[in-house]
């Protein structure tokens, strides 16, 4: 976890509403680069501890004297995965998914409850700049899961040095702090997505002091990654948001809100078994409960034998009538934006997907969707982690396909499970081939859970989007990194794009990232940069014709032009093929 270059402690104090703030100076180890200013460990709102554990953030107390922003904050409360018994966890997981653990881990062994933090990361000369001149703002949602990892294994500089950005990365509520939702009947509307709350108040937070770093408090990007990018699209059509106020565009990265494991269908069954476990009655009202739960110790919560399904989460965003709405949907499916004629089952068991397509397919949500550009993709292979250590090395044989299949349809839809199951496997097998090989098989399954998780939902936003509005922009990450954590050429597994947006080849690793990057990898990284900082500038990634004084005098350092990204539309369905010669594709996966 060391930092290559030496930080310098800045000669600026900023005074931001709550109190005076210094940062330190890091010039990334490049000689193209400018120096960055550095904050971390930003206060956004009051911790939420005792009396504020399971409340909406709650504005921070100003502090006096200078506060020296060089350390990250500790890390929201989280249960991490177990990796100490290395033979049990490669039946599970894969060898490069555990060295990639193995590196992001240990920035989240210091947690508190405290933890309500953001990071800014700014070029150096953001602070002399008139307002006029001041740099776009990009705000990262860290994904990995609902219910651990933190903003602060994410680096901004690069990023903000290349492409001419202010970049902040948030730390928010995960797991049962986050998201403990004890809903019911009576209680309709309790607020209990408190991480998407905390999301809401770091953006209010950025919206009243970015200014006084540098940033354009009126052109604020938000993006997000995994979990991330559901949380996104979540804020995209809540109410709760104040319409074009906080944000102004979005990149969701390899997750959306219609993916079926981003909601929590039932949160009152998890909430029950904390409950009991923490001594509570799990039959008080949802306020008692809660203030019940408030009183004991974080390790009695956090220690509760709560286990999700395969596929989904015990704790994530869920129904809570005030962040998270379904509006009259249920109730009424007259007032669904018409998606292809597939209509939603009402009454008898909800999955996620129903309550999904509730939250977000009614008619208001989509209309609130529209009113920004969005930027959207996916890499090749979404559901490479569903896979074991053999699993990725010898393949799969039809019978465990049948049980992972199962298990994805059993836990994601609620009828005609059977015939669901036998379409999937009809539709992902190479029935032109006579025999099965255990590595096909193994690829098509990837292929099916790749699709069904991420590929098909992020394509159905696109089409929503598009249908309404024109700036919808479609990717598909399409580089495996030579020398990363997969020696198996599976195609760029998820997550392995985030280093090149985040410029790690540009100074031999970043943070958390792999840190051996080939030459055409580093100008594959400058390209991604460049089209993620135009589309944060503009809502168009493509380069602006006018001369941009941001960006006057960086453009030199790219060396390839940068193809021309054509706007998503549902009859052509353009996307741009992420290569390092990048390509413009249409229809992905559409014959699935």
């Amino acid at each position: 976890m060391e930092d290559k270059s030496q930080p310098l402690i800045s000669s600026r104090v900023v005074r931001t509403k709550y109190g005076d703030i210094r940062g330190f100076i890091m010039t990334p180890e490049s000689r193209f680069l400018e120096p960055v200013e550095v904050f971390r460990g930003v206060p956004y709102a009051s911790p939420p501890v005792g009396s504020l554990r399971f409340m909406p953030p709650v504005s921070g107390a100003q502090w006096s004297g200078v506060k020296i922003a060089e350390e990250f904050s500790p890390v929201c409360p989280q249960v991490l995965p177990d990796i100490r018994n290395e033979t049990a966890v490669l039946k599970r997981i894969s060898k490069g998914r555990l060295e990639y653990l193995k590196r992001i881990l240990p920035y989240l062994t210091n947690q508190s409850e405290d933890c309500l933090y953001l990071n800014i990361y700014a070029p150096a000369q953001a602070g002399v700049r008139d307002a006029a001149a001041r740099y776009p703002v990009l705000v990262f949602v860290h994904g990995e899961s609902y219910e651990w990892s933190s903003g602060n294994a994410y680096d901004g500089a690069v990023l903000a040095a290349h492409a001419g950005l202010l970049v902040v990365t948030i730390n928010y509520r995960l797991g049962l702090l986050g998201f403990l939702n004890p809903r019911s009947d009576e209680f309709p509307r309790s607020p209990a997505n408190y991480g998407l709350m905390d999301q809401i108040a770091a953006l209010h937070w950025i919206k009243e002091n970015v200014g006084v770093f540098g940033g354009d408090p009126t052109n604020v990007t938000l993006m997000g990654h995994g979990t991330g990018a559901a949380c996104v699209h979540f804020l995209l059509t809540s109410l709760a948001v104040p319409e074009g106020l906080l944000f102004h565009r979005a990149i969701l990265m390899s997750g959306s809100g219609l993916s079926p494991w981003s909601l929590v269908a039932d949160p009152n069954k998890y909430a029950t078994i904390v409950a009991r476990h923490a001594n509570c009655s799990p039959d008080l009202t949802p306020p008692a409960l809660l203030r019940c739960l408030r009183e004991r110790p974080l390790e009695a919560l956090l220690s509760a034998p709560v286990r999700a399904p395969d596929f989904s989460y015990a704790f994530g965003p869920s129904v809570d009538g005030v962040v998270i709405d379904t509006g009259d949907l249920l109730m009424n499916p007259e007032n669904a934006y018409d998606w292809g004629g597939q209509s939603l089952h009402t009454g008898g068991k909800q999955t996620a997907v129903n309550i999904i397509n509730a939250v977000l397919m009614r008619k208001s949500a989509v209309a609130q969707l529209t009113k920004y550009d969005l930027m959207l993709g996916v890499t090749k292979a979404e559901a490479y982690f569903a896979f074991s250590g053999d699993d990725v090395q010898y393949g799969i044989e039809a019978d465990r396909r049948s049980k992972i299949l199962k298990s994805f349809v059993r836990n994601t839809y609620s009828y005609h499970l059977s015939e669901i199951l036998a379409t999937i496997i009809n539709e992902y097998t190479d029935w032109e081939k006579p025999v099965q090989h255990p590595i096909n098989i193994r690829d098509e399954t990837l292929e099916a859970l790749s699709d069904a998780q991420v590929v098909a939902p992020i394509v159905l936003t696109a089409d929503t989007h598009s249908a309404l509005r024109r700036n919808s922009y479609l990717y598909v990450f399409d580089y495996q990194t030579k020398y990363g954590d997969y020696p198996q050429r599976q195609g760029c597994i998820h997550g392995e794009e985030l280093p090149y947006i985040f410029g790690a080849p540009l100074v031999g690793g970043l943070a958390h990232f792999p840190r051996n990057y080939t030459k055409a990898e580093v100008a594959l990284s400058e390209s991604v940069m460049l089209y993620w900082g135009n589309f944060a500038k503009t809502g168009n990634p493509n380069e602006a014709q006018e001369s941009d004084p941001i960006r006057a005098g960086r453009q030199e350092r790219v060396r390839m032009k940068n193809m021309e990204w054509t706007a998503y539309e549902a009859v052509h369905k353009k996307y741009l093929n992420i290569d390092i010669k990048s390509k413009l594709k249409n229809h992905y996966r559409a014959h699935r």
